[in-house]
């Protein structure tokens, strides 16, 4: 693990690290007890209320092949850890972790671009911690402390860094497959009737199971489709 900066109250963790991408260190971590102007993917706004765990880490990898594979490794970190302390856990794909089918933490990955190449990526991690409620995200959301647990965010950080650095070598070299039967332990949607929105067509149909590339890949009317990005919905 990479040096730690800390702020009380920043704008946002990843725009930090975007901004000094090129004087920090492959795997500086930025948190903060509450962002400004939090952001989850598709840019929607991110609640960062006081309570929650709040970090960003910065990657610079050696091979480039892989680079949407390290978001789903953080996924899965994140998984990992939060089910030593509740067990009752799951990856929805690409990256969100459900607690009793409630999101418990999002990601946002983004990369830094210099010259037009990638000069590093940028993987933003909200935990909803210590919460005692929550605002309407526009699906259900839960806490570890509205599910009981109290939580140490440092301790808890800690772990979830130690699995992803864990396992970071591997998915460097070999990309999703490195982790592929782990995250398809936790992913109960095969077999599920859902919805992907990208862009405005919505996509309906069954999950067959997340390939070894770490696509979904889902049966339709007209025949399998391997979805590259998107929104799942149950």
């Amino acid at each position: 693990m990479g040096p730690i900066i800390h702020f009380e109250e920043i704008d946002s963790t990843n725009n930090y690290l975007k901004a000094n991408c090129a004087s920090l260190r492959h795997g500086t971590i930025v948190t903060a007890d509450r962002q400004t102007a939090g952001r989850g993917r598709f840019n929607r706004k991110w609640e960062s209320q006081e309570g929650g765990l709040y970090f960003s880490v910065l990657i610079k990898p050696q091979h480039t092949d892989f680079w949407p594979n390290f978001t789903q490794l953080m996924g899965l970190s994140l998984c990992r850890a939060i089910e030593k302390l509740y067990p009752h856990t799951c990856l929805k794909w690409p990256n969100d972790v459900l607690a009793d089918g409630k999101k418990l933490c999002g990601i946002l990955s983004e990369g830094v671009l210099s010259g037009g190449r990638l000069e590093g990526m940028v993987i933003g991690t909200g935990i909803n911690v210590g919460q005692k409620s929550l605002p309407d995200v526009g699906q259900p959301a839960t806490s570890l402390y509205m599910l009981g647990i109290q939580a140490d965010k440092q301790t808890l950080m800690q772990d979830v860094m130690n699995y992803f650095w864990q396992d970071y070598p591997s998915v460097e070299e070999c990309g999703f497959a490195a982790i592929c039967e782990p995250y398809r332990e936790r992913f109960p949607f095969r077999g599920k009737k859902i919805t992907v929105k990208n862009g405005e067509k919505p996509l309906f149909g069954t999950v067959q199971d997340v390939s070894s590339r770490g696509t979904l890949v889902l049966a339709t009317e007209s025949g399998p489709e391997e979805i590259y990005i998107g929104d799942l919905i149950v």
